[in-house]
C-alpha cells in the first residue's frame, strides 16, 4: 500500500504549529528569565556610569587636575619606548644597537591604585591617554591582621614563610627614570586634596605595559615592557599578536569594556551601544509582561513561571551576596 505523499495543505498546518510552539516557546523561557535579563541590563548600565546610584562617594575629573604634578608632563608611548631602549642598548652593548622601527602603544588603557586611610580605602582610575580618571571611596574593616600586637609581642617580628633563593639570578631590569608608577604615585595627593578626597598609605596595582616593534640581532621583534617590574621580553610579531589577542581575549575583553573614554571614537561608541543594549533588555522583559498578559490562555502557566523564576533569582541573589560579602 503506498503511503501518500504530504499535500500543500497538510504541510500548513505543521508549519502553523511548530510556530505557534516556537511562540509559546519564547513565551515562557522569557518568563522565566525575565529578572536575569533585567538584571543583566541594569548591571550593565551600572558599569557604564560608575557613579550613578553609587553606594560609595565617586568622583570623576579631568585632565586640567594633573596640572603641576608629576603627571602633567608625563611622557607618551614612544618617549617611553625609547628610554627602554637606550637602557637595552647600555645594558646589552650590542654589536648593532636596538632601534624601534615602529609606533609604541600600551597594552591597556588605564592605571589603577588604591589608597588606605584610617577609616576608608580609596580606588583610583587614571588613563594613561588623556588623564582623566574616576575616583571611589568605600569605608574599610580593620582587618583582624592589622590590629596592633598586644603588649607582651612587641619584640617579635613577622617572617616569610618561605625563605627566597638568595642563589637564584635576578633578571634583568630596565629602570626608567621617573617611570609613570612613581609618577602617579606621587601626583596622587594633589589629585586627591583637589578632589576632596584624603590622602593615605598609597599602592599602585596597575599600570599598563609598553609593546613596541624592535629590530634587534638583524631580526624584527615586538618587544613588551612590563613597568611594574621593569623586565623585557621579545617576540616575533605574529606570536606577540596571537598572544596578546586572541580571538577568545578579544570576544572577553568587548564583553567586560564599559564606561565612556573622554575622546570620542570607537571606544565611546561601544559604550553607546552598552547602554543602548542595556535598556533595550529592560524594555525587552517588561514589555514581554505586558504581551503575555494580553494572552489569556498563557496568564495561569505563565504566572507559575514568574513565581518559580522569582524566587530562584531572589534566593541565588542571596546565596551570591554571601559569597561576595563573605
Amino acid at each position: 500500500m503506498a503511503v501518500p505523499e504530504p499535500t500543500e495543505s497538510s504541510i500548513r498546518p505543521m508549519n502553523r504549529r511548530f510556530v505557534f510552539l516556537l511562540r509559546r516557546l519564547h513565551l515562557y523561557t522569557g518568563l522565566l528569565m525575565l529578572p536575569w535579563a533585567v538584571l543583566y541590563g541594569v548591571t550593565a548600565f551600572l558599569f557604564n556610569h560608575p557613579s550613578l546610584f553609587s553606594d560609595a562617594p565617586t568622583v570623576t575629573f579631568g585632565s586640567e587636575s594633573l596640572k603641576g604634578t608629576e603627571l602633567e608632563d608625563r611622557p607618551g608611548a614612544d618617549e617611553l619606548a625609547d628610554q627602554v631602549v637606550t637602557n637595552l642598548n647600555m645594558l646589552r652593548n650590542p654589536g648593532e644597537p636596538y632601534q624601534r622601527i615602529g609606533p609604541a602603544r600600551w597594552t591597556r588603557e588605564f592605571s589603577f591604585a588604591t589608597v588606605t586611610t584610617e577609616f576608608e580605602t580609596i580606588s583610583v582610575l587614571i588613563d594613561v591617554r588623556s588623564g582623566s580618571g574616576t575616583i571611589r571611596s568605600q569605608s574599610r574593616k580593620i582587618m583582624p591582621s592589622e590590629q596592633p600586637l598586644p603588649s607582651f609581642a612587641t619584640g617579635f617580628k613577622k617572617t616569610a614563610l618561605i625563605a627566597p633563593d638568595v642563589n637564584k639570578p635576578k633578571p634583568e631590569q630596565i629602570l626608567l627614570d621617573r617611570p609613570f608608577q612613581d609618577r602617579f604615585r606621587n601626583s596622587l595627593p594633589i589629585i586627591l586634596e583637589r578632589s576632596g578626597f584624603p590622602t593615605g598609605t598609597i599602592t599602585v596595582t596597575s599600570v599598563p605595559d609598553l609593546q613596541f616593534p624592535i629590530r634587534a640581532d638583524g631580526s624584527d621583534w615586538e618587544a613588551i615592557y612590563h613597568s611594574m617590574t621593569g623586565q623585557v621580553r621579545g617576540m616575533v610579531p605574529a606570536d606577540a599578536t596571537k598572544e596578546n589577542l586572541s580571538t577568545r581575549r578579544f570576544l572577553l575583553r568587548l564583553h567586560t569594556a564599559h564606561g565612556y573614554p573622554e575622546m570620542i571614537g570607537p571606544r565611546w561608541t561601544w559604550a553607546l551601544i552598552v547602554d543602548a543594549m542595556a535598556i533595550v533588555l529592560c524594555f525587552w522583559g517588561l514589555s514581554g509582561l505586558v504581551m503575555w498578559w494580553q494572552i489569556k490562555s498563557t496568564r495561569r502557566t505563565g504566572f507559575v513561571l514568574l513565581i518559580v523564576s522569582g524566587c530562584a533569582a531572589v534566593t541565588l541573589a542571596y546565596q551570591m551576596h554571601g559569597v561576595f560579602s563573605g
